[in-house]
């Protein structure tokens, strides 16, 4: 386990009580240390920095490195930035037919490759979070789902090579066998539907969890633990982690893992 380096700070009232203090930019968080092991002064520090990185997720400018295998495969970034300007320019004169510059939530646009099905070429990755998709949207992917289990997010995928375009639902409750997965009463499912209905067999899983946790799960399961050895530490905070599996078999596909770089 790679250790996040603090400082400690003695209770001004009872010297007897000490915290274990952590910089971030604009963020101060404090653990307490007690008779804690070192191991778990720094899994209480990670959970923190994750609470707070799921409480500010859309209050700030930042860049989302999504990592697979140990490799970058895509980076993620909000609207206001540069980077993703450039990217929603090229998906409106890709893509004319939609209307992107209207969404109502906040949105995050990244540049993928085929690292994983169901993708097989390059495209720009659009997220808008803060809405559910909309009942012609969804229609326009001939499915639907009870408003009460989608989340206030969605994705569309734009292939920059074939010109399809794929949508992702995010939703709470999945009906079907699932195989062993991380729990938390916060993490969630997404679904990939093609614009001629179809629905892909890969079923995303996206889960809240700390890196111990996740590299003990991946290591339990036989699957590769997606970051490097120092990211975890270096960014802001691992923020969310993608699982997938195949619905019909429940085979696990390659494990994805969220850096976030506050900007």
């Amino acid at each position: 386990m790679i250790n996040r380096d603090y400082e400690e700070r003695v209770d001004e009232d009872d010297q007897t009580i000490t915290y274990a203090t952590l910089h971030r930019d604009n963020l101060y968080i404090e653990v307490p240390k007690g008779s804690l092991s070192e191991t778990d002064v720094q899994l209480s520090l990670d959970d923190t920095l994750l609470q707070s990185a799921l409480l500010n997720a859309n209050n700030s400018q930042c860049r989302d490195d999504v990592y697979c295998d140990k490799k970058l495969v895509r980076q993620d970034y909000t609207e206001d930035l540069t980077e993703a300007k450039v990217l929603i320019e090229e998906l409106q004169a890709a893509f004319p037919n939609y209307d992107i510059l209207n969404v109502q939530g906040s949105a995050y646009v990244g540049r993928y490759t085929a690292y994983r099905e169901p993708y097989d070429s390059t495209g720009i990755s659009f997220y808008s979070f803060g809405e559910k998709p909309s009942e012609a949207l969804l229609l326009k992917f001939g499915t639907s789902y009870l408003n009460s289990n989608l989340q206030s997010w969605y994705g569309l995928k734009f292939d920059l090579d074939t010109k399809k375009v794929l949508l992702k639902v995010v939703f709470r409750k999945y009906d079907g066998e699932v195989p062993a997965l991380p729990q938390n009463q916060a993490n969630f499912y997404a679904t990939t539907h093609d614009e001629d209905g179809t629905v892909n067999d890969w079923v995303d899983y996206y889960a809240y969890a700390t890196p111990k946790f996740i590299r003990e799960f991946c290591a339990e399961k036989r699957l590769s633990y997606p970051l490097p050895p120092t990211v975890h530490t270096e960014c802001d905070v691992v923020w969310c982690w993608g699982f997938v599996f195949n619905r019909t078999t429940l085979e696990y596909g390659p494990v994805k893992a969220y850096a976030r770089y506050n900007i």
